[in-house]
């Protein structure tokens, strides 16, 4: 199984160093499909934009999520199974099926909503709810928050201002944890843009997508260097989480 899944990404990866493969083997190997493809305007801006429509509903997501549980923890813990009801929804829906939703909902509404670009940022916000509640929920559960209020409360903080001072930097491997593996879920959606902005808002999926029919090298070198990135980004996750857990055995 292992073999059948890397076959086609190492049958990429020597294509992508290729300068013909008309025969069994390459016939030479070359590095000008990688210098053309980072040179090339439109899929390093396609990168960019994925990044920055990434970024930004994760660090939504994450202030929201963190103001919600603060009010919920310190003023209204009778409602954390509400809050954890409305925040698990969207693992019900299929990204698809969402975006499909509100585009006939908001599309013509005449409204900012109706703007493709904030249409896919916030879907992107709902998408990464349920996986940033529980990140944070669990964090917030074994730092005890509760206890950490009440001990900055005593020694004359305001309960508001311990919750930044002191709980959150506590929290944020874990907070970081979360949203890295947001960010890599995202970065690498295809489905969902295709759906709500892929005309207006190009990122590097959608550019190989609409590249597709051109069987060329530099494609395959694209493929890699973004293969290359979310590697990265789960590399980034993987460091996060053993740096956690070696803090917590400590």
């Amino acid at each position: 199984m292992a073999g059948f899944l890397l076959l086609p990404l190492i049958t990429t990866l020597v294509y992508s160093f290729a300068t013909r493969w008309l025969t069994i083997l390459p016939e030479g190997f070359t590095l000008q499909n990688y210098v053309l493809t980072l040179t090339n305007q439109k899929f390093m801006m396609g990168i960019l934009r994925g990044m920055i429509i990434s970024v930004i509903p994760v660090l939504i997501t994450n202030v929201s999520v963190l103001l919600a549980l603060f009010v919920v923890i310190v003023y209204l813990p009778q409602m954390e199974k509400v809050v954890q009801v409305l925040c698990l929804i969207p693992t019900t829906i299929n990204g698809i099926i969402l975006a499909t939703s509100v585009l006939a909902t908001y599309a013509g509404s005449g409204t900012i909503f109706a703007n493709r670009i904030v249409m896919l940022a916030l879907i992107y916000c709902v998408f990464t709810l349920p996986m940033t509640y529980q990140g944070i929920r669990n964090s917030l559960y074994a730092v005890n928050t509760p206890a950490l209020l009440e001990a900055a409360e005593i020694l004359g903080y305001r309960k508001f201002h311990s919750y930044v001072t002191v709980v959150i930097p506590s929290i944020l491997p874990g907070l970081c944890n979360s949203a890295l593996m947001c960010f890599a879920g995202l970065f690498g959606d295809f489905a969902i843009i295709k759906i709500i902005a892929s005309s207006q808002y190009e990122t590097a999926q959608s550019y190989l997508y609409r590249n597709r029919s051109q069987d060329t090298q530099e494609l395959s070198a694209a493929v890699v260097i973004l293969l290359l990135i979310t590697l990265l980004i789960n590399y980034c996750v993987h460091r996060s989480q053993n740096s956690k857990k070696e803090r917590r055995e400590a």
